[in-house]
């Protein structure tokens, strides 16, 4: 009755709980979803199934399985229970009045579904992780490829293969890079190797042709008796040849100490107007005897230089200008600080210099005239031996020279951290 049920708001009793729930057997007033209940075919819809608070069954759909069990008494609790048997999921609720509810489904089919899905998604996992270690063995190996031609190059090159280089096309990345840096240092070990092969022909020629003087003039004295003349003769001969010789390897040496690159060599504060002034006086004898003017102009200037190394340069620019004109010539030595450089420059008035040599005037045992050659006791290693030291002090050497205006030599040496005393 409506007005009896509006009007009372008490909970129902058990027992119109149980009539109420075992009298459910028409699916006709029921929603649509909840039909397959009364239909034992439909075992793969949800059942559900009802008991009183002392497990007697009140009510089991007819889609239930027939074996189904009584909740367990654990369930007297108000929060839900879920349990699995088999392929079937299950919920046991308490409801008013200890009345349990058993709703559950069979899940078998989303089992299945979720077990294949999962093997889906290994296989797919599978795949692309072998999808992945193949394209990265294979980017790998196209990383790697220049590398190897890189060490296949580095190795032919350390074979004496000096003139191979990497190929760098299509390498705008940073092996590119590489690759280029790589060439440009085998480009300057081949023009060293080849520089030192150069020096060494040169020098062994350069010794050579002493040497066989001395053995040449030894052996006409031995095949004979002679007079006490010839043999002052034979012997002087020797003696100039052995003094040729023992100039060049004294070049030699200062040379091959200079390329050594001696940064332990001692720097010193030292006034480069005094080191030029040592020379001159040295070399006013060979001035005199070749008829030469020495001229000076030189101010007190600070370096921070080898003081073994600037006088040998200075010697070697006043003794080629000295040696490389005519008698009556002159030659004029200034030394001037300028922009932090201290300046050595030496002038003569000899023939001058052509263009064409000018670039290979510091090159070892390079002769402007070949004609002047080691028997005028020329080595062909004073310019360069300069060059070597100016390098060694982080300076310059430079030259201005055109046919029949003389020749001008400038060597520039940065200056010391403190001016000596003027």
């Amino acid at each position: 009755d409506s007005e009896e049920t509006d009007g009372d708001k008490s909970p129902p009793s058990l027992d119109k709980i149980r009539s109420t729930i075992q009298s459910l057997s028409d699916p006709s007033g029921l929603p649509l979803e909840m039909r397959d209940l009364f239909d034992g075919s439909a075992t793969t819809s949800p059942y559900l199934s009802f008991y009183d608070s002392d497990n007697t069954l009140l009510f089991r759909s007819a889609n239930a399985p027939a074996d189904l069990p009584p909740p367990p008494a654990e369930t007297a609790g108000d929060g839900p229970v879920t349990r699995l048997r088999g392929s079937l999921q299950e919920v046991i609720r308490r409801g008013p009045g200890g009345v349990r509810v058993i709703a559950g489904r069979d899940v078998a089919a989303d089992q299945a579904a979720l077990r294949n899905l999962a093997w889906q998604i290994s296989a797919s996992g599978a795949a692309l992780w072998a999808l992945g270690l193949l394209g990265g063995w294979w980017l790998a190996g196209r990383a790697i490829q220049p590398i190897a031609a890189i060490s296949r190059t580095a190795s032919r090159i350390a074979g004496g293969k000096v003139s191979e280089r990497i190929d760098i096309a299509n390498t705008a990345d940073e092996l590119g890079q590489l690759s280029h840096t790589l060439n440009d240092t085998f480009d300057r070990l081949e023009a060293a190797i080849e520089r030192q092969r150069e020096f060494t022909a040169d020098a062994s020629h350069e010794l050579r042709t002493p040497l066989t003087v001395i053995l040449s003039e030894i052996s006409r004295g031995l095949k004979r008796e002679r007079e006490p003349a010839e043999y002052r003769e034979i012997l002087s001969t020797c003696d100039l040849a052995a003094n040729r010789m023992r100039s060049l390897v004294e070049s030699l040496l200062v040379l091959a100490r200079q390329d050594g690159h001696p940064q332990g060599a001692p720097r010193e504060n030292l006034d480069l107007a005094a080191s030029v002034a040592d020379a001159l006086e040295l070399l006013k004898p060979l001035a005199a005897r070749h008829q030469i003017t020495l001229r000076t102009d030189t101010k007190p200037t600070s370096c921070h230089a080898d003081p073994q190394a600037i006088p040998i340069a200075a010697s070697n620019l006043i003794t080629n200008a000295i040696l490389h004109q005519p008698s009556g010539g002159s030659v004029s030595v200034r030394v001037f600080p300028s922009e932090n450089q201290a300046v050595l420059e030496v002038k003569d008035t000899g023939p001058g210099i052509a263009p064409e040599h000018l670039s290979r005037l510091f090159d070892r045992f390079y002769r402007v005239d070949p004609a002047r050659g080691s028997d005028g006791g020329h080595t062909g290693l004073g310019l360069a031996i300069v060059r070597a030291i100016a390098d060694n002090h982080h300076g310059t050497i430079a030259v201005e020279s055109s046919p029949g205006s003389g020749s001008t030599f400038r060597l520039s040496i940065p200056n010391g951290e403190t001016a000596l005393l003027e």
